[in-house]
């Protein structure tokens, strides 16, 4: 498998459902983000599918280059935020 390959994000990992398959449920019945969650459970484990979901239905596609995560600013490893 290459690299490219690897990095490339195409559905919810705490559920097991392809964007492909949310997305064909989302032209099927025209729900949103909130509907995809109470039928599929996607977004109610890690999370981490959420910005993927929101791209998908902004643009139609269904796999993803992976997002980088943005590093915590200074104060936010411990929980405190800056002053």
């Amino acid at each position: 498998m290459t690299t490219a390959a690897m990095t490339r994000v195409d559905r919810c990992v705490c559920f097991d459902v392809s964007f492909r398959e949310l997305k064909a449920y989302v032209d099927e019945t025209g729900c949103d983000r909130e509907g995809l969650t109470a039928r599929f459970g996607c977004g109610r484990g890690c999370a981490m599918c959420v910005p993927y979901i929101e791209r998908m239905l902004e643009t139609g596609r269904t796999s993803f280059d992976l997002i980088a995560p943005t590093p915590p600013t200074v104060g936010e490893e411990d929980g405190d935020t800056p002053a």
